[in-house]
């Protein structure tokens, strides 16, 4: 049934629409510090979102392809579908695909550039690199276990910090900081993702952390990246003289510890719904992280 949705439908699916809360939230916690200091240009807060979801999914249709074609994506697959496996969408086109989003990545951030020199250039085209290389090429960086690191960096400390520095032309401590909660959060997804494949993943040869050191340090890690997120915005109160509403993200400790018992006791699809628990999490502690900084200003 699936092959039968229309063609637009298909690509939409391919995207990961529900995955893409990654890319969208740290920009726009970065955005709440830079409002909160009354200083917004809205033209490029527009181009920093289409930039980091454009970055994104382009790296969605180059795993897509490269998982197929590796042998990643196989028919027992307990995960959300994947286009290619499901025969919904051949290589050429997801080969055309890739190109027209990094191409919709590299416009937007023409704009970003022009307000932040070469730094943002750089990291734009490192962006675009780690996307390509995270499945693609001899080294993989997803089947050799750097996937974590790069998760952290892109989906969190790089992202809020430099939507800070398009807009300001400094780099903020705070932001740098900031980002590291939804990078661990970001992370804490993949890990769940790892956890829910490990099987799989093994059979194609990947050699992620899971993989490496095995399922408990897959839980612990899921944990450590959790907790150690709600511990930053107190972090940032403590130390950076800043309102008390700056904690207010704090309280997805809550729905964390359910989750975080899920991940502990269950395996197999199960832990789809704690994967779509913990993209919630990140979802509801931006809002909050962006209330409280407006209105502790």
């Amino acid at each position: 049934m699936l092959h039968r949705l229309p063609q637009l439908h298909v690509w939409i699916l391919a995207t990961r629409p529900k995955t893409l809360v990654a890319s969208i939230s740290p920009v726009v916690m970065g955005l709440a510090i830079v409002y909160s200091e009354s200083r917004m240009n809205w033209a490029l807060a527009a181009a920093t979102l289409l930039s980091a979801c454009s970055l994104q999914i382009g790296t969605n249709f180059v795993n897509d392809l490269y998982d197929f074609l590796k042998g990643g994506d196989q028919s027992d697959r307990i995960g959300p579908t994947r286009t290619l496996q499901a025969g919904m969408i051949p290589a050429s086109q997801m080969r055309l695909g890739i190109g027209i989003a990094f191409l919709v990545c590299m416009a937007s951030g023409a704009l970003l550039v022009r307000a932040g020199g070469l730094f943002i250039l750089w990291i734009g085209l490192f962006g675009i690199g780690m996307g390509i290389l995270y499945t693609a090429g001899p080294w993989p960086l997803a089947y050799n276990g750097w996937s974590d690191l790069m998760v952290l960096l892109f989906f969190g400390v790089l992202a809020v910090a430099g939507t800070v520095f398009v807009q300001t032309g400094q780099v903020d401590p705070r932001a740098l900081v900031a980002g590291i909660s939804p990078g661990l959060i970001s992370t804490g997804i993949l890990v769940v993702n790892n956890l829910r494949d490990v099987e799989q993943d093994t059979r194609s040869g990947r050699r992620n952390l899971i993989i490496r050191f095995g399922l408990r340090f897959g839980q612990l890690e899921y944990l450590a990246c959790m907790l150690g997120a709600m511990v930053v915005p107190i972090f940032l109160y403590r130390f950076a003289s800043l309102s008390a509403f700056t904690v207010l993200p704090s309280v997805c400790l809550l729905p964390v510890l359910p989750t975080a018992w899920m991940v502990w006791t269950k395996k197999g699809p199960v832990l789809n719904r704690a994967l779509a628990r913990t993209a919630a999490i990140l979802l509801l502690f931006s809002l909050l992280f962006c209330v409280g900084w407006v209105f502790g200003r």
